[in-house]
């Protein structure tokens, strides 16, 4: 997309900023997942990028020994979903990456890890808001105005979403990660959250959408504050079982916003210039993500 530029991380140290995926089980193709979301990374020359895979089980080998060594890392992208029965990780796991967090580190919310791990206090504080029931927590719905409208728990329906489509997003205030952006554009294959739940403390709404189901706007990115840490939710990356190079992963859009909070989460500036063909809100723009391993390579 653009040349390669010189990063530096948070501890003022010349090198790359330091990234960990933390995947494993999903109901979505997580391997193919983590694997386009690390070329898309490191093809922007500003990252290096480790993975750690979670046991599928608790009775899997290894459970009792995965401990993701976080306070290595600047940003901590996650990419497990517990949803259908899965594993919610171990409590020194989930302890670890509350204090990383807490202590000022970034925490990426991929896709469908922000439908995981309902019963974690804190996760759901992390994220603010996640695929729950209606009667879970406080929703959020974007007025036509563009003010904000906190919907209290019971109102509204569960969190849910329609078919994909390609969807207009609009930007509320300005922020980092969207500086020299549109006041619109179009994104690629988009699920809208129609009545995410949460806490929805500390957060900021920096996108939203029309959720065609409701005809309500809903939001699509948005950030939170937790201790001294960000994090950074949206519903982009879409990647089904069957997927090798879906839309959803080629969209401009959502590589140049994922490189953008990569960088802003890591507490540096965000420096990754907006491409000449960053979308409008007619039309979509993809581009072709380079891999190194396809995934049938990887299994």
């Amino acid at each position: 997309m653009q040349t390669p530029q010189t990063a530096t991380n948070k501890y003022d140290k010349p090198g790359k900023i330091r990234v960990l995926i933390v995947d494993g089980f999903s109901n979505h193709n997580w391997l193919q997942t983590t694997l386009l979301t690390k070329n898309i990374l490191e093809a922007s020359g500003l990252f290096s990028v480790d993975v750690s895979s979670a046991p599928s089980t608790q009775e899997s080998p290894g459970w009792d020994s995965w401990r993701p060594p976080f306070e290595k890392y600047d940003v901590i992208i996650q990419n497990c979903n517990s949803y259908g029965n899965r594993p919610t990780w171990p409590n020194e796991v989930q302890h670890n990456l509350e204090t990383f967090i807490a202590c000022g580190g970034g925490l990426y919310i991929l896709h469908s890890g922000n439908n995981a791990f309902p019963n974690w206090k804190e996760y759901n504080r992390m994220i603010g808001l996640g695929w729950r029931d209606k009667d879970f927590g406080w929703t959020i719905t974007i007025a036509q105005d563009g003010t904000i409208q906190r919907v209290p728990p019971g109102q509204g329906g569960n969190t849910s979403h329609g078919e994909r489509f390609d969807a207009v997003l609009t930007r509320l205030d300005t922020h980092p990660i969207h500086d020299g952006l549109p006041k619109q554009w179009k994104v690629a294959d988009l699920e809208v959250y129609s009545y995410a739940r949460g806490p929805a403390e500390n957060l900021t709404v920096l996108s939203y959408a029309r959720e065609p189901m409701t005809g309500l706007q809903f939001p699509v990115e948005w950030v939170v504050n937790y201790g001294k840490g960000r994090v950074y939710n949206s519903t982009f990356g879409h990647v089904w079982q069957d997927d090798i190079n879906p839309p959803s992963m080629r969209c401009v859009a959502f590589q140049t916003l994922l490189i953008r909070s990569i960088e802003w989460l890591s507490g540096n500036k965000v420096t990754w210039r907006i491409p000449s063909n960053f979308p409008d809100a007619q039309q979509i723009q993809l581009h072709k993500i380079t891999t190194k391993k396809n995934i049938n390579e990887q299994q």
